[in-house]
């Protein structure tokens, strides 16, 4: 599998902002993907992964905040980071914008520079150091995010590549439904064709490799899997 672009999620309803903003994460070797409303863009994530997201806090319908905060109180979209867009400069607004869960803020109208110098920080932040769990656990299962070192009982698992990004993506989730086209982009990636039985061919080498932990792994007739500890 080819190394996967980082994917930036945008959401503006300012058409001439949104191309702005596209051009400038093409350009910068970024995956762009754009939506003008909020509830689109929850409707994408259902289904598939963003490392990033730019919101900006005057949407139409669902706002900008209402956004940040269903997304921080989403087990499976709380740990990406988030930055917030505004035209309005006044500092209240900005303390709402870090209250609902943003990470960080850009007033506009911006410099290409600055929105791109805050993107690559805030991605360093969370990659080295920042708000991500570095340990996921589920009972005597363990996962090392730094080392990549996966421990069952206190004994060290090897699992091969696509079943340790399933495992993990499980435990990144619990309690969610994760259907086949999402495990097929988060798994396998945009360059790779995984089908149904691929999926399930991996699903049931891991639940074999995790033994009575493997009984987490719940089947969803006609959608996917779930962790359900």
């Amino acid at each position: 599998m080819g190394l996967l672009k980082t994917r930036i999620l945008t959401v503006e309803d300012e058409q001439h902002v949104a191309n702005l903003i596209m051009e400038l994460l093409v350009e910068a070797e970024y995956d762009p993907v754009h939506f003008s409303d909020a509830n689109a863009a929850l409707e994408w994530l259902k289904n598939h992964k963003a490392d990033m997201i730019l919101a900006d806090i005057g949407l139409p319908g669902l706002s900008g905040m209402q956004f940040c905060k269903l997304l921080k109180e989403d087990p499976a979209t709380a740990g990406v980071p988030v930055i917030m867009l505004t035209a309005i400069g006044d500092e209240k607004k900005k303390i709402e914008a870090l209250k609902a869960g943003a990470d960080d803020y850009v007033v506009k109208p911006f410099s290409t520079g600055e929105l791109l110098a805050r993107i690559e920080s805030l991605l360093r932040r969370y990659r080295y150091g920042g708000q991500v769990d570095k340990v996921l656990a589920a009972g005597p299962l363990t996962i090392n995010l730094d080392t990549g070192t996966v421990e069952l009982k206190k004994k060290k698992l090897d699992l091969h590549q696509k079943e340790y990004a399933l495992l993990v993506s499980f435990l990144k989730r619990k309690g969610r439904i994760l259907t086949y086209s999402f495990i097929a982009e988060d798994v396998w990636g945009d360059d790779a064709i995984a089908t149904r039985d691929t999926i399930k061919v991996t699903v049931h080498r891991l639940r074999s490799k995790l033994g009575l932990v493997g009984d987490c792994i719940e089947s969803v007739p006609g959608q996917g899997y779930r962790w359900e500890e």
